[in-house]
């Protein structure tokens, strides 16, 4: 079924479309705190259940074949995609630029184990500064506001398929220090 509607069978994505079924939320914090259903974290990870063949490029028609296959683990943008009810379950239907991360489907979410898909960049972001140069603590609220834009890259992507299908290197590597919007 699709959103509780009969379908002839199983769901097949087209394109460059994944459907992923979400993870369950946390149900406690760290500190042992039951959450009701309400006040959980909407997950934005989840195990692919279904992937399409991939997007052909606009003016070349070279496929760019999608960058996951089912049992793949992704993780994606908060916002990102469509929601629905496949088989009575939640899931969430979004494009290979949606994600964020991929990792194999039995192993954990480490750095040794996730990829950057396409020319995503993972940086280990600089530690917020809690006192200023001259030695005055900063409050919570004011380092806050000045959020960190700066780090360094521990992994990158394959980078971006072109027109005629070969890979583009993504600009950095791992080791460099970026700044980020």
């Amino acid at each position: 079924t699709l959103d509780d509607a009969p379908i002839g069978g199983p769901l097949e994505p087209g394109a460059n479309y994944i459907l992923v079924k979400i993870d369950d939320g946390i149900d406690a914090t760290k500190g042992g705190v039951f959450l009701p259903d309400q006040a959980k974290e909407k997950p934005s990870a989840g195990i692919v259940v279904a992937a399409g063949a991939g997007k052909a490029h606009p003016d070349t028609g070279v496929v760019v074949p999608n960058p996951v296959t089912e049992g793949d683990r992704v993780l994606y943008g908060k916002f990102d995609g469509t929601s629905v009810k496949y088989c009575g379950e939640d899931h969430q239907l979004i494009k290979d630029d949606d994600i964020l991360l991929s990792w194999a489907g039995d192993a954990s979410m480490t750095l040794g184990e996730v990829k950057c898909v396409a020319d995503n960049v993972l940086v280990q972001v600089t530690k917020v500064e809690e006192e200023t140069a001259s030695g005055i603590a900063l409050a919570a609220g004011v380092s806050e506001q000045t959020r960190t834009t700066s780090g360094v890259v521990v992994k990158t992507g394959t980078g971006r398929v072109a027109a005629d299908g070969a890979s583009v290197p993504v600009p950095v590597e791992v080791g460099e220090s970026v700044k980020f919007k």
